[in-house]
């Protein structure tokens, strides 16, 4: 009869414990999260270059969206590049 109440004791310690891990756990995912910044960028098909220049700098490129712009009867594409990097 002795063992039961230390049984208990223990089962409690080893549930404290594990709660306190998780707790622990969970505070240092929550401190690892990524603040990302967004830019915008329009190139041309010939200054293609830059894209190469913002990747170096961090730059990702998350999506592209191209817009077409008709003047008269001919059409003017555009391409748009979104970009993110993590926030410095």
């Amino acid at each position: 009869m002795r063992s039961r109440p230390y049984r208990l004791l223990l089962v409690a310690a080893l549930i404290g414990a594990l709660l306190l891990c998780w707790s622990v756990y969970a505070q240092e995912k929550k401190s690892s999260r990524i603040v990302w910044e967004y830019r915008m960028v329009s190139v041309q098909w010939d200054e293609i270059s830059k894209l190469s220049e913002l990747g170096a700098q961090g730059w990702e490129l998350a999506f592209v969206r191209k817009e077409e712009e008709m003047l008269g009867n001919v059409r003017h594409p555009t391409v748009i590049y979104y970009l993110k990097r993590p926030k410095q």
